[in-house]
């Protein structure tokens, strides 16, 4: 894989800039893709209420519809033979006639080339944002297949997935990865790299949750192989490669900036850079360009070796680098109970990495169970790992004695469960089953619907233990097996993989 080289000078734009030096408007519209002559752009653009597809020609600026009604058509992607694949559908079904109807209408994929277009996907789903791998025979998208809530209303479903299909073939979309966090989140905008081995996305992690870019080598999409690629504290979407497969442009934001911008971000070394304000950015297929749009038009600049990242920002990750330590445990636990006896090992402070993990059998319903507090004098919810609403919950205190917590959806039905929460320096996490974490990056002091939640600096010193309650709202034949409480970073839950993994 092609390096770009190290960084030189500081002569970058600010990161206060709202647009590049010399940047030029090739065509009203939106959602730009390069062609891979670099010679034209797909964009699609809003008529009236309907979404069309065009091609325009960068250095002249004439115009080709490829798709322009009726109905809709949006996300176009190039194969490397010049086709386009892209989004279409002309639904004119309300919900409540389509799900009595038993229709089938819905958004899939089509290829359009030499011409001619050709219907890859279809079904009551929606079918969006693909990208062709590099060899041409594979599509990647995101899909709202077999979403739960797709059954009513494929208009309101909130999760998605990601999916691949075989162009050539044809045949029924493979779902390769599922949300995490159920209908509250979701995938968006996969893109894979120039070599064909790795696979980027944009994953919303919550309803409340911040917009986050992952990654994995193709073929390892289980969850314990996904990376985390864009830096804590950016909101981030949209990724598309450098040509030399070490630069990822994408849709972003931080706290202070003008509005949503044009990023780039070194995937080995994680430096950024802010290049102007807009949104969809892509590189051209020599790398010397880039094109994104803002206010509804297109716009393409250089891209050269002053706009390469050159910021650092903190990586997500913390030393939780101990090995797990027990410090008490529990076993055969029915009906509440209250443990004391205050003990120094359970002075946790704010700078050691505490984990509570417990197996427990629970039998599926919504009820509140609290299954461990610890009661400290600062607090006497100090910590605490709970079930509510069939989603599992690990929080504890900020330093202003408010709660933050973090969700995981990932219990849904009756049975047996590991449930696992984590305390660092600078982070607290669940984990069901041994299930690899998520990463979050918003540190406010209220409930989050993720697996992760970053508090760097913001915990409550737990310092003078009082007791432990146990198995506080248990139900008849629910039982703990078996409750642990220790220090360092359990055995049960594996790290989430750093950026580098993407690359072994």
């Amino acid at each position: 894989m092609e390096r770009i080289p190290t960084l030189i000078g500081a002569a970058g734009v600010c990161l206060s800039c709202v647009a590049f030096t010399g940047e030029r408007t090739v065509v009203e519209g939106f959602n730009p893709a390069f062609s891979p002559d670099g010679r034209r752009l797909a964009f699609q653009r809003l008529d009236g209420n309907v979404f069309k597809i065009g091609v325009v020609d960068v250095a002249g600026g004439a115009v080709e519809w490829v798709e322009d009604g009726p109905g809709n058509a949006a996300y176009p992607s190039w194969t490397p033979s010049g086709g386009l694949v892209y989004m279409a559908g002309h639904d004119v079904e309300t919900a409540h006639e389509a799900w009595h109807g038993g229709s089938k209408n819905g958004y899939g994929l089509r290829l359009w080339e030499n011409g001619r277009k050709r219907v890859l996907t279809s079904g009551r789903c929606r079918d969006y944002t693909p990208c062709v791998s590099p060899d041409g025979r594979k599509v990647y998208f995101t899909t709202t297949r077999g979403v739960t809530s797709e059954s009513r209303n494929f208009s309101k479903a909130a999760a998605s997935r990601i999916a691949e299909l075989d162009i050539a073939g044809g045949g029924e979309p493979r779902i390769l990865m599922d949300s995490p966090n159920g209908n509250n989140s979701g995938f968006v905008q996969p893109a894979i790299s120039p070599d064909g081995a790795t696979l980027v996305w944009g994953h919303l992690e919550s309803f409340f949750g911040m917009w986050r870019i992952y990654g994995t080598r193709v073929g390892r999409f289980s969850r314990q192989d996904w990376c985390s690629v864009s830096p804590p504290g950016l909101s981030a979407t949209a990724p598309r490669w450098h040509p030399g497969g070490r630069i990822l442009c994408y849709t972003g934001f931080r706290k202070g900036d003008p509005g949503w911008g044009v990023w780039v971000q070194d995937v080995y070394s994680g430096k950024v850079k802010r290049l102007a304000t807009g949104s969809n950015p892509c590189f051209s297929p020599d790398g010397s360009s880039i094109a994104y749009d803002r206010g509804g038009k297109v716009f393409v600049c250089r891209f050269a070796a002053e706009d390469l990242p050159d910021e650092s920002m903190p990586e997500p990750f913390d030393g939780d680098d101990k090995p797990e330590t027990v410090l008490w445990t529990k076993e055969g636990v029915e009906k509440e109970m209250r443990i004391g006896a205050p003990r120094d090992q359970f002075a946790f402070g704010t700078d050691k990495t505490v984990f509570v993990r417990i197996r427990v059998k629970l039998d599926g319903t919504d009820r509140l169970r609290q299954l461990l507090i610890g009661d400290y004098a600062e607090s006497d919810q100090g910590f605490q790992l709970f079930v509510k609403q069939r989603d599992v919950w690990f929080s504890t205190r900020n330093s202003g004695n408010r709660f933050i917590g973090v969700k995981s959806a990932d219990y849904s039905a009756p049975g047996e469960y590991v449930l696992t929460g984590i305390r660092t320096p600078k982070r607290l996490l669940v984990s069901v089953n041994g299930l690899a974490t998520t990463m979050s990056t918003s540190s406010s002091p209220i409930w989050h619907n993720t697996p992760v939640v970053n508090c760097p600096g913001d915990l409550l010193p737990l310092d003078n233990f009082r007791r432990f309650i146990v198995g506080r709202g248990l139900r008849p034949g629910e039982r703990i097996a078996k409750v642990e409480v220790g220090t360092g970073w359990p055995v049960n839950v594996p790290k989430t993989r750093r950026r580098e993994d993407l690359f072994k």
